[in-house]
C-alpha cells in the first residue's frame, strides 16, 4: 500500500467519545468498528491487533507519556527525569537493563509463597461484610487487597498500608494530565523513595523473604552491578502501577460479573477456570484500555503517514476485541482458550512487569470470593472514573448472600 493517508483524512471521533459515558470498553468498540485508523483529537488511534502489536514492539514508537510530562505547566525538571526513569516512562538501553534485572525475581514461582498470604487477606476483607449482604466492593475489597499484597511482599508490616496507598494513589494521579495534582504527586514521589531507599539498605544489611532481597540476590547471581536507584526504581513501579491497575481490574471483574451471574455461579462450581477467568476478564474488559506512543521519526504504517512527534493511542481494549484473533470478540466467556496472548497486560518490551503479580492477586482474590459469595448482583449504580488510558469503578455496590 503506497503512503497516502493523513491524519486529516481519517474519521474522527471527538464527538462521539464527548458525548460517551461508562467504561470505554463499551463504547470505544461501538465508535471504531470497520475503521483501521482513526482520530481522536491530535492521535492517530490504532484499532487491530496487528497495528498495536507493531506500535509496541517497533523501536521506533517512544513513550508517549514522556512528553506529556514535561510539558505539564510549574513542574520541577528534577521531578519530570526521575518520573521519566521509571519503567512505566523509560526508554532505551536503561529499560531493557531494568527489565532484565526485574524478571528473574518477577517469576511465577517467586510469588507462590505469597498466594496464601494473599488468600487470607481475602477472607478476613469477606468476614467484615458477610452478615451484610452487600457491599461497596472498591470500599470494601478491590483498594484494600492490592496495598496489603505490596506489604506482604516487600516485608513491611500492615499497619503501614495506609502510607502506600496514600502516596501510590498522590503518585498515581500525575498521569492524569491534570496539572493540579503535580505538586501533590511530587511530594509523594519524595516520601516514597525516601522510604524505599531506607528499605534497601536495610535489605543489603539483613536479608528478608520479600521482593527487594529477591532483586539484589538476582544482580548479584547475574553478575550485575545493581544501583539502590536502580532497585528503588523497580520497586516504586510495582507500588504505583501495581495498587492502582490490580484495584481497577479487580472491580471490573466484579462488575463483569455482577452483570453475568451465570458466569459467576459457573466459576463458583468450576474453580479450576479462575486462571482462564482472569485472563478473560483482563481480555474483555483491561483497566489500562489504552497505552500512549509518538512516532520518533517520519514513517509510515502501512500506508498511514506518521510524521515525527504524531502522538499515537495504542488501544489494547479494541486489539482484544478483534475477531480476526479473538472469536466471538464481545461475548464474555471464562472458558475463552486463547490461541494469541491478549493485551491487556501490554507487548513485549512495553508488556507489564508486574502482571505475574497482578495475576496471582486477582486469581486469589476470585478463588476466594467465588467461594465464599453466591448470588453476586448489582446493588446500585456503578460510577466509573474518567477514562484517561486507564479506568474502572469509583464506587461499585454489590450484593450477595455469604456460605
Amino acid at each position: 500500500m503506497s503512503a497516502s493517508i493523513r491524519l486529516t483524512d481519517l474519521h474522527s471521533i471527538d464527538d462521539e467519545v464527548a458525548l460517551s459515558t461508562g467504561p470505554a470498553w463499551q463504547w470505544l468498540p461501538r465508535l471504531t468498528r470497520g475503521h483501521r485508523f482513526v482520530r481522536w483529537q491530535s492521535s492517530v488511534v490504532l484499532t487491530t491487533y496487528a497495528d498495536c502489536r507493531v506500535a509496541l514492539s517497533d523501536r521506533r514508537f517512544g513513550n508517549g507519556l514522556r512528553a506529556e510530562i514535561g510539558a505539564m505547566p510549574d513542574i520541577d525538571p528534577r521531578f519530570v527525569e526521575r518520573r521519566r526513569s521509571s519503567l512505566l516512562l523509560e526508554e532505551g538501553e536503561r529499560h531493557t537493563r531494568l527489565r532484565r534485572l526485574a524478571i528473574p525475581a518477577l517469576r511465577p514461582r517467586n510469588f507462590e509463597r505469597f498466594r496464601p498470604a494473599m488468600a487470607k487477606v481475602v477472607d478476613e476483607l469477606v468476614d467484615r461484610v458477610a452478615d451484610h449482604g452487600r457491599c461497596d466492593a472498591v470500599v470494601s475489597f478491590c483498594n484494600p487487597l492490592p496495598i496489603s499484597v505490596i506489604c506482604w511482599v516487600l516485608g513491611v508490616p500492615r499497619a503501614e498500608a495506609e502510607f502506600f496507598a496514600e502516596v501510590a494513589e498522590a503518585s498515581t494521579a500525575l498521569f492524569s494530565g491534570d496539572p493540579s495534582t503535580v505538586s501533590a504527586a511530587m511530594a509523594a514521589t519524595e516520601k516514597i523513595d525516601s522510604y524505599i531507599e531506607d528499605l534497601i539498605g536495610r535489605r543489603r544489611r539483613d536479608p528478608g523473604q520479600d521482593l527487594i532481597t529477591d532483586l539484589l540476590a538476582a544482580a548479584e547471581a547475574d553478575g550485575a552491578t545493581v544501583s539502590g536507584t536502580d532497585v528503588m526504581t523497580i520497586i516504586t513501579s510495582l507500588i504505583v502501577g501495581g495498587t492502582d491497575t490490580t484495584r481497577n481490574q479487580l472491580a471490573i471483574a466484579l462488575h463483569c460479573f455482577a452483570e453475568r451471574p451465570e458466569e459467576w455461579e459457573r466459576l463458583r462450581r468450576r474453580p479450576e477456570l479462575v486462571p482462564a477467568a482472569v485472563e478473560e476478564v483482563v481480555r474483555y474488559a483491561p483497566t489500562a484500555y489504552a497505552m500512549k506512543r509518538v512516532a520518533d521519526e517520519d514513517m509510515e504504517l502501512d500506508g498511514l503517514l506518521l510524521p515525527k512527534g504524531t502522538p499515537v493511542i495504542v488501544m489494547s481494549t479494541l486489539a482484544n476485541r478483534d475477531e480476526s484473533v479473538f472469536p466471538e470478540p464481545d461475548r464474555f466467556d471464562i472458558g475463552r482458550t486463547f490461541r494469541h496472548p491478549h493485551m491487556g497486560f501490554g507487548w513485549g518490551l512495553r508488556s507489564c512487569i508486574g502482571s505475574v503479580l497482578a495475576r496471582a492477586e486477582l486469581g486469589e482474590a476470585l478463588t476466594v470470593l467465588s467461594r465464599r459469595l453466591t448470588g453476586l448482583a448489582l446493588d446500585g449504580e456503578t460510577v466509573w472514573s474518567r477514562p484517561d488510558t486507564i479506568q474502572g469503578p469509583v464506587t461499585l455496590p454489590l450484593r450477595f448472600e455469604a456460605v
